[in-house]
């Protein structure tokens, strides 16, 4: 079985359907912790596993799916603001022909310590963009990487925004290795990924396809802005619903109490 998922955690982004017709063997799941969301097929919905903020819960559907998706021998991770192009049969047979693992090259940067550095400097200049960004814990990350021999100039650094895996036990081991680093990290996983990788020392081959420019302009999903940035174009359709939404959350912590939908706003 072939599983595409996402999470949205406290109404953040707006779940579009994949531009793709529905495939025998293959199921599409939105984790998820707002459960007045409109039905979207052929998404289903499925309770999120809390591991701190909304943030850092997100991330984890998409660092350990083999976790939390049992059943399934395949999965392709998409971000919220993500929608499939391509049949999950197709991305699968392509993209893993050689490999169990398929993600995009970062479209901007190739090191850790680049990445990290940009990091710091964002945080610093824009804070208010970077609420989730803890730059202590930035900064412990980066030094632990260092402290370990991760080379300087290793071009590993990856767009997770798509990531394709075979779920083998070699997967499942990078991937639980990937979130140990990523707990104790700074929030952002694509600091954590090539270290892990590194970790792992050839045992799970990566296809970093070459052949498609970056995951803005890849066949395999359409980008949209995040919901966060309501006023662009491919959003403003989402506002009515988003609206009924932010009603029914209302009165559910009127009655019930807040239920933590932080991210929740028309």
């Amino acid at each position: 079985m072939i599983i595409v998922h996402t999470c949205i955690l406290g109404g953040f982004d707006n779940l579009r359907p994949p531009l793709v017709p529905p495939e025998p063997g293959v199921r599409c799941i939105c984790f998820t912790d707002v459960p007045v969301l409109p039905d979207v097929p052929p998404w289903e919905f499925r309770p999120v596993h809390r591991a701190g903020n909304n943030s850092r819960t997100s991330r984890l559907p998409k660092i350990v799916p083999h976790l939390v998706l049992p059943e399934c021998d395949y999965s392709i991770w998409i971000d919220g603001n993500l929608q499939l192009r391509k049949p999950a049969s197709e991305i699968v047979n392509v993209e893993l022909r050689f490999d169990d693992w398929a993600a995009h090259r970062h479209p901007a940067r190739g090191c850790v310590y680049e990445e990290g550095a940009l990091l710091a400097r964002l945080k610093r200049e824009v804070p208010g963009d970077w609420p989730h960004l803890d730059a202590a814990l930035l900064d412990e990350e980066i030094a632990a990487y260092r402290a370990m021999g991760f080379p300087e100039g290793l071009c590993s650094l990856a767009a997770n925004g798509v990531i394709i895996r075979r779920h083998t036990a070699a997967v499942a081991a990078l991937n639980e290795a990937w979130w140990k680093l990523f707990e104790r990290g700074c929030g952002r996983d694509q600091l954590s990924f090539p270290v892990a990788l590194w970790q792992s020392a050839g045992r799970v081959k990566v296809n970093r396809m070459p052949h498609y420019p970056d995951v803005y302009s890849s066949p395999l999903a359409r980008f949209g802005w995040h919901a966060a940035w309501k006023d662009k174009p491919d959003n403003v359709q989402y506002r009515p619903e988003r609206e009924r939404i932010a009603a029914r959350v209302a009165k559910l912590r009127e009655v019930c109490g807040d239920g933590g939908y932080g991210w929740l706003e028309p």
